[in-house]
């Protein structure tokens, strides 16, 4: 197998000759006929063919690791009937033409699945009318298979190279005929990542991979607290390597978007020289609207308003008389700290300022919001711009935010000269976008059968708005619906309820987003509601879940076929309690314990397994069932339930970012540790099979894991944990 990647700009794209481009139509885009191979077509495309019969697919996607790219790869070559070996996959640039490019929330597949179905059926159906229309026979006799059409009566065929000119003097059918599921030869199978070969060895591409002649290197001094401005700072001596330094203003707060915070930016021939003459600065800062910011007080004006009621989001039966009735009441609180994303490769941007153009290499999930923001921070037109797509080592969100890009195109302009902005690793963990700390409120009252006769939940947290809008305080429709409104276990008195509280840091969103926190509280609470109602966990959410039906939930809804549905949750419910032999009995200090979420239009049970003693806790085994609908590759899908755990782990055993006086305490991994290869435990995978529509892979598997674990934490010593990071 020969899997080629490449970078396709529109200026080499229209450059190619002899080729047949098939245009897939994007939501708010069209495409019309192309009378011959020489024909312009508008660049929505996502499949073009060559007259060696060479299929190249281009990614609107950015690669992080979760092999989007091959996966779109995998829809295009199952429908065109393609030589997977024949195949190759370019990166688009960031381009409205592609449609949405945001590589986020876990929904590439659910978006792009029909489109580039269409786009493969498209060039298949034209290769079979040319065929068609050269041998004289008719449409309905003729055959695409495998890289080549056939006219099984007279024995003719033809490569797909072949037809390519003719193909392309032909229109480009608007509603193709689809295979059926049992005819894909691609989708849903296993293939490896087109990318793999080239990371292994060292050639993949990155953000701190790109050299461009005159090239200089930049290093940031950035403030220390969020609006903090540069006072005053003592010029560095001049020494070898050192080009220039320059003063960057900042932002004034929160509400800043993604613009840089400023600073005091080092150039120099080399990125070890810039780090090393910007870490000997004795920069003075003005004080700052932040910079008294103190996580503890935060995270007591937080425990504070969801102790003290917010706004209802959901309102059923009489939740207060309910609670003052006879019966059990069960209530707990539920916190979660901060948290960075710390993907493994820091922000890095290269750009190129010149000629009333810019040119931009870096890894980015969003590059057509990276192209209109560098459009606007030079005050030019978007079409003077290019962002070029790299490969992303890791990002978990925080590519979404470019300001590391602005840095780069800011330096650029004001040198004249291509500039590399390097973020160190403290850079990355003291700046970054936060995920929001929490406080959960949960409260119940049992009936005498041990079932919930109320139920109270609030949740309060900052909210990702503030990074957009420095005056926004309460929650998103879009945040509630991350775990919140969409709690499964719906009775006859529920009140939901929730409150906003200012931070004094940026906000982001991180893989998994608000599920994190709501999963968490929910998990846990039902666990504890079982407990004290002396059922076992599984039988416990199973006798309060309907058995079958879509979830109807107040506030944001879900999309149009991806309601919460009964059944499909029971079922992951009741495999992870197969795959883990749930109900075997257990020596003391061992235990398991369960958790369950729909995040991403996905559903995920887990079931974490631990030992407890006097060497602290070991995470033996980690059961995963996922139920993502249709899938594209089993194996990117169990290999995103992998990390997942990893990841989630991670932050449950030691993800903990604190602030004092507006600085960010951790600076490296070694304050904010992700999961050792001695910490990680056995993880099983099981994949559901299924012909429902498209949902996320990438985040869904996160929300689960810290309170399973918590919850096995309880059934092995006792002790019911209800913060993060679990401290054992």
């Amino acid at each position: 197998m020969n899997m080629t990647v490449t970078n396709l700009s529109r200026r080499r794209f229209l450059q190619a000759s002899g080729v047949l481009v098939v245009g897939a139509a994007v939501p708010g885009c069209s495409t019309g006929p192309m009378p011959s191979r020489n024909a312009t077509l508008t660049p929505n495309v996502f499949l073009s063919m060559a007259g060696d019969g060479t299929v190249t697919v281009t990614a609107s996607r950015s690669e992080m690791g979760q092999g989007i790219r091959t996966a779109l790869a995998q829809i295009v070559a199952d429908e065109l009937d393609a030589d997977w070996s024949r195949v190759t996959v370019a990166q688009a640039v960031g381009d409205p033409v592609y449609g949405d490019q945001n590589t986020d929330g876990s929904q590439s597949i659910r978006f792009l699945f029909d489109v580039l179905r269409n786009a493969g059926a498209s060039a298949r159906e034209m290769l079979r009318t040319a065929a068609a229309n050269e041998w004289g026979v008719p449409m309905a006799e003729v055959e695409a298979v495998d890289h080549t059409v056939r006219h099984a009566p007279s024995g003719r065929s033809a490569p797909y190279g072949d037809l390519v000119g003719a193909a392309s003097e032909l229109p480009v059918p608007e509603n193709p005929a689809l295979k059926s599921r049992d005819a894909y030869r691609y989708i849903g199978k296993h293939r490896v990542h087109v990318d793999a070969d080239d990371v292994a060895d060292g050639k993949a591409t990155f953000g701190a991979d790109l050299t461009l002649p005159n090239m200089a290197h930049a290093v940031i001094v950035r403030p220390p607290s969020l609006g903090s401005q540069v006072a005053s700072f003592e010029p560095p001596a001049d020494e070898p390597g050192l080009i220039a330094v320059e003063t960057l203003p900042g932002v004034s707060g929160i509400g800043a978007m993604f613009n840089p915070l400023g600073g005091v930016a080092v150039v120099a021939d080399r990125t070890w020289t810039a780090i090393r003459i910007a870490n000997a600065l004795d920069v003075q800062w003005t004080e700052g609207p932040n910079a008294a910011f103190d996580s503890a007080e935060f995270t007591a004006q937080l425990r504070e308003a969801v102790q003290a009621g917010g706004e209802r989001l959901y309102d059923a039966g009489d939740v207060d008389a309910a609670l003052a009735g006879e019966g059990t009441e069960i209530e707990a609180l539920y916190e979660t700290p901060f948290l960075s994303h710390a993907p493994m490769e820091p922000p890095v941007a290269l750009a190129n300022v010149a000629d009333g153009r810019c040119e931009v290499w870096a890894p980015v999930q969003d590059p057509q919001s990276t192209r209109a923001l560098v459009a606007g921070w030079l005050g030019t037109d978007a079409a003077n711009v290019t962002i070029n797509v790299t490969l992303l080592g890791g990002a978990f969100g925080r590519k979404s935010k470019p300001d590391f890009v602005l840095e780069a195109v800011e330096l650029s302009k004001r040198l004249q000269r291509p500039i590399r902005v390097t973020w160190t690793r403290e850079d990355d963990i003291g700046h970054d976008f936060f995920h929001a700390a929490s406080a959960q409120y949960h409260r119940a009252k049992l009936d005498a059968d041990g079932n919930p006769a109320a139920w109270l939940q609030r949740t309060a947290f900052p909210s990702i708005l503030t990074t957009f809008d420095g005056a926004a305080e309460q929650p998103a429709d879009w945040e509630l619906e991350m775990g919140f409104s969409n709690l499964p276990y719906q009775i006859a008195n529920q009140r939901y309820e929730y409150a906003g509280v200012q931070p004094g840091v940026r906000m982001g969103w991180l893989r998994s987003v608000c599920n994190i926190f709501h999963s968490f509280s929910a998990n846990i609470f039902i666990d504890e509601l079982a407990a004290a109602a002396g059922r076992d966990p599984i039988d416990y959410r199973l006798d309060l879940l309907g058995p079958s039906g879509v979830l109807t939930v107040p506030g944001m809804q879900p999309p149009e076929g991806h309601g919460l549905d009964l059944a499909r949750l029971r079922h992951v419910i009741e495999r992870a309690r197969a795959i883990s032999d749930w109900d075997a009995a257990r020596e003391a200090g061992r235990g398991v314990g369960f958790a369950v979420h729909h995040s991403f239009r996905s559903y995920v049970a887990t079931v974490m397994e631990v030992t407890a003693g006097d060497s602290g806790l070991s995470v033996d085994k980690a059961h995963v069932v996922l139920d993502c609908g249709t899938y594209i590759n089993p194996d990117t899908c169990m290999a995103q339930m992998e990390g997942a755990v990893v990841f989630g782990l991670s932050l449950a055993l030691h993800g903990e970012i604190t602030m004092s006086n507006g600085r960010v305490d951790q600076d490296n991994f070694d304050g904010y540790p992700v999961l050792r290869m001695s910490e990680s435990p056995e993880i099983v995978v099981e994949l559901v099979p299924s012909d429902a529509l498209p949902a996320g892979v990438g985040e869904p598997g996160v929300p689960p894991i810290a309170p399973a674990l918590v919850n096995a934490v309880f059934a092995a010593t006792g002790v019911r944990h209800r913060s993060l990071p679990v401290r054992v």
